[in-house]
């Protein structure tokens, strides 16, 4: 007898005023005179009042109009609508979500104290939306802006194969970094093992991973990432069906093997990309503990063999245990890579290739050149660009592979808004503080009192 239909959009913006029509159905002569009602949750406002009544002289339908502001808090909110009449009711419930039409900003400032030095902070919030978070992180090794490139990779939308790996392998060097507490560390476990899961799904018959689901080729530097990511999370002692893995080095070691260099003929990003994924392979072998040791010898023998593919490769004899011969491979070559195109099928950029040499200094034992490499990576976590999603995802890997072997000890005491606060002391490689986001403006004062520097 008696019906309603409302329309709202498909998402609603921060701030935004909008018109909810209510069509009322009145379909039987009895029902005369209908009272229209609208509650919403807290972050919608109805600015014209709550209430309208229609009356009806015969059956059919009349429209009625409630005008609804959005606050400034995001997330999904619930418009309930009921109308009755002469004993007759209808309802309507309808959750939807506010977002923030922006990206999102992240507003960072940077100190280095050197021992004894105390150095002040300050932040300021534009307004205090939900979601809004301030962090202070003190660190023993140079600054990575830990919590606004893990808050990147968290929240990237899409997941190719490349792209899942990338959000899911620094997860498995927080630990490194940070003291986890309990709710932390079940997200964490949670989003590896989803990861682990997703790729199984990836895997093709031959053994090698694809780039999208749906595909049916396999693409060569994404097999090496995604089964070096289940490598490392196997190490973490996360389960991974062995099966996966025993395919996967079976068909990283045939390909590594029958490799060949492309012949000269072809141009030079051709035959740097080929050269560099055979290095990438032989390492995710070598990681594997499953060395092709005929093919390692093979590619260092390779004319011309390009910078990366050297670092790399050195990186793989290391964990072979041959130190010496990687040591030799990459004797007086340098450890800043030129910018270049990232568009290419190595997924390659010069950040993400100076994490690469920051790993294999690390694996070499060089441990005075890798805290130099370790600084010239922290100047490009610092700097506000833009960062692909592997690019961070290695930066944040190789840093916490340094973290793993820095021995020391984070000490400092800090005041917020001058009000003494709980002093730290941590092993830890970095030590993360929660700061309040009310007030929106405050101001935070660190002394150092370690030996080494506190970034």
């Amino acid at each position: 007898p008696l019906m309603l239909l409302s329309s709202l959009p498909r998402v609603l913006s921060t701030g935004e005023e909008i018109v909810l029509p209510v069509n009322v159905f009145a379909m039987e002569d009895h029902v005369k005179e209908v009272t229209v009602n609208v509650q919403t949750s807290d972050n919608l406002k109805l600015t014209e009042g709550t209430k309208k009544t229609l009356t009806f002289k015969k059956t059919g339908d009349q429209l009625v109009d409630f005008r609804i502001k959005t606050g400034f808090l995001t997330g999904k909110e619930v418009v309930r609508i009921t109308a009755g009449g002469n004993g007759e009711n209808t309802k309507e419930t309808i959750e939807i979500d506010v977002r923030n039409p922006n990206p999102v900003i992240t507003q960072f400032e940077n100190k280095l104290l050197s021992a004894g030095e105390t150095g002040e902070l300050n932040y300021h919030l534009t307004n205090n939306a939900r979601g809004n978070w301030i962090n202070m992180e003190a660190s023993r090794i140079p600054s990575i802006d830990f919590s606004r490139r893990f808050d990147y990779l968290n929240n990237y939308s899409h997941s190719c194969t490349e792209q899942l790996v990338s959000k899911a392998m620094p997860l498995l060097f927080i630990s490194m970094f940070k003291d986890v507490d309990e709710k932390e560390l079940t997200m964490i476990k949670t989003n590896i093992q989803y990861a682990i899961r997703r790729l199984y799904e990836r895997q093709l018959s031959d053994g090698g991973f694809k780039y999208w689901p749906g595909y049916t080729n396999t693409n060569d530097w994404v097999s090496s990432y995604a089964g070096i990511f289940l490598v490392m999370a196997s190490e973490k002692g996360y389960a991974v069906n062995p099966s996966v893995l025993s395919k996967w080095k079976n068909y990283q070691s045939k390909v590594a093997k029958s490799w060949s260099p492309p012949a000269d003929k072809r141009e030079y990003w051709y035959n740097w990309q080929q050269h560099y994924q055979q290095a990438y392979r032989l390492y995710s072998l070598a990681l594997a503990g499953a060395p092709e040791l005929g093919a390692m010898n093979r590619l260092k023998e390779t004319k011309d063999l390009p910078l990366q593919c050297k670092w790399t490769l050195a990186a793989t004899y290391a964990l072979n245990g041959k130190k010496n011969i990687g040591e030799g491979l990459i004797f007086n070559e340098e450890t800043t890579v030129k910018p270049y195109s990232s568009f290419n099928n190595v997924f390659g950029s010069s950040s993400r290739d100076e994490a690469i040499i920051l790993e294999a200094l690390v694996l070499l034992g060089r441990d005075k050149e890798a805290f130099l490499q370790a600084q010239r990576i922290s100047a490009t976590m610092t700097k506000d660009q833009y960062l692909e999603t592997q690019s961070t995802a290695y930066l944040l890997m190789a840093m916490g592979r340094l973290a793993e072997k820095i021995s020391g000890t984070i000490d400092f005491e800090w005041s917020l808004n001058g009000k003494k606060q709980t002093a730290v002391k941590s092993p830890k490689a970095l030590h993360q503080i929660s700061i309040p986001t009310s007030p929106v403006n405050g101001k935070v004062q660190v002394k150092n009192n370690g030996n080494g520097s506190l970034y």
